[in-house]
């Protein structure tokens, strides 16, 4: 088996080309195939070597990485000129040199009329010779249907009459994609092709292409759109971001991986995979034909999952290797376990940072902040005053000691607990106080409750 991934290199990898990519790349590992990338670069004005080296290092993070060298379409030019003059010669294309303006004028009547714009074949029998400035049209069967069995969506099928004769080389000589993704699947030898939906059409025409090249068709695999949670297009509102943004955002491969194939692929009621499990279970055939819906949701739990699952000081030199941590932090003697903590309420690599800066920044006591902290000061006088005899070499002793203040007190743990904690962070949503104190250290944490007592 061969399979190729073919972007154009007009944008940064998405979630729905990335996507694509894992499925293409698995299909081909769990055949034991090669699993081969093309550069559809026709687009001239909009093609770019900083979407070539994104979309690239996107898909080496997700740890997909081609078998062969990749193949840039627009390095071919001169041998797909060549085919298509030899299908011109043939007879199996022509020669047209129909105007804009006719074009514009048939297609207008063709809208008035309610049918599918066209082109209406005017110059198919003229036997034009080929001259600078015509275009190349590739000839249609006139009779008859195209179809193939996708292995996702089941057969597919058309009337001939439905197809138009489409360009293959354009009035400046450059071909088309249809003509090139056709011609240069024969070349690589790809036997299985595994793109969107949306390629449907362009499936049937690439198939005649072939057909009139007497070349095998490959197996075709077509995946329903990936849609918004509200089953529209998918936007970056939505989650249509750059792959590398996600990285940035602190999103694990693993997490990116085990949610992409979630999207519209399952394999028994299994949620979590290694990446030995994906090669060794998935199957094509076994991917949903209806559209997948993007969850931001889902992969949050993904990725909180992985970020509990990695082995502490793996997780801590990725973060420290990746992403800034301030010098105070890195100082700390504690920061694994700071870490650790984090981690297991945290989404993502961004919200373990933006936690750190209350274990070594005392929080900003503002006019908001103070109104909304409600505690006797005495009572909070004599709490910090035990607090200092407290052993913090080990954070058992501190519950106990929270225990005991509470107990002798008779208060409810929300009484000191809730003041406390804007006390110490200046955040109503934070570790545990016991956390908190072992983690802060009792220096700082009695520094920062005498602080709030002298205003």
């Amino acid at each position: 088996m061969r399979t190729r991934f073919a972007p154009s290199p007009t944008g940064h990898l998405h979630i729905g080309g990335a996507r694509t990519a894992i499925f293409t790349w698995l299909c081909a590992k769990a055949q034991k195939g090669k699993f081969l990338i093309r550069f559809e670069d026709t687009d001239k004005e909009r093609s770019n070597q900083e979407y070539v080296d994104s979309i690239l290092t996107s898909l080496s993070w997700l740890g997909i990485e081609a078998d062969e060298e990749p193949l840039f379409q627009s390095s071919r030019q001169a041998k797909h000129k060549e085919i298509a003059l030899d299908l011109l010669n043939k007879g199996l294309a022509y020669s047209c040199n129909v105007s804009p303006e006719r074009l514009e004028e048939v297609r207008k009547i063709q809208q008035q009329n309610k049918q599918q714009p066209r082109y209406d074949g005017f110059s198919r029998d003229l036997n034009l010779p080929h001259e600078e400035g015509n275009v190349i049209r590739f000839k249609m069967p006139l009779e008859g249907e195209t179809s193939f069995e996708d292995k996702i969506l089941k057969k597919i099928s058309i009337n001939n009459k439905e197809l138009d004769d489409f360009i293959i080389i354009r009035s400046d000589g450059s071909p088309t994609y249809n003509f090139c993704a056709a011609v240069d699947d024969i070349e690589m030898e790809i036997t299985t092709v595994i793109r969107g939906d949306d390629h449907i059409t362009n499936t049937l025409k690439q198939i005649n292409i072939l057909n009139a090249l007497e070349a095998n068709t490959p197996e075709y695999a077509h995946l329903p759109m990936v849609l918004s949670p509200e089953g529209k297009r998918l936007s970056k509102r939505d989650g249509a971001l750059d792959i590398n943004e996600y990285k940035k955002m602190g999103y694990l491969k693993e997490a990116m991986i085990n949610y992409l194939i979630k999207l519209g692929w399952t394999y028994r009621e299994q949620e979590i995979f290694s990446e030995e499990e994906l090669i060794k279970y998935f199957d094509i055939q076994n991917v949903n034909s209806s559209a997948a819906k993007f969850s931001q949701k889902l992969l949050d739990f993904y990725n909180n999952h992985y970020l509990k699952e990695t082995d502490i000081n793996s997780l801590y030199a990725y973060i420290d290797k990746n992403f800034s941590l301030s010098d105070k932090f890195i100082q700390n003697p504690k920061k694994i376990e700071i870490i650790d903590l984090l981690r297991v309420s945290s989404n993502n690599v961004i919200q373990i940072i933006d936690e750190l800066t209350i274990f070594h920044d005392d929080p900003e006591l503002t006019e908001e902040l103070l109104t909304s902290i409600q505690i006797d000061k005495d009572l909070l006088e004599k709490f910090k005053v035990e607090l200092e005899e407290v052993n913090f070499n080990e954070k058992l002793l501190i519950g106990v000691f929270l225990d005991n203040f509470l107990s002798k007190n008779n208060l409810k743990f929300p009484i000191l607990g809730k003041p406390l904690r804007l006390i110490l962070t200046g955040k109503s949503k934070a570790p545990s106080i016991t956390d908190l104190l072992f983690l802060i250290g009792k220096e700082v944490c009695t520094n920062r409750i005498e602080k709030f007592l002298k205003i």
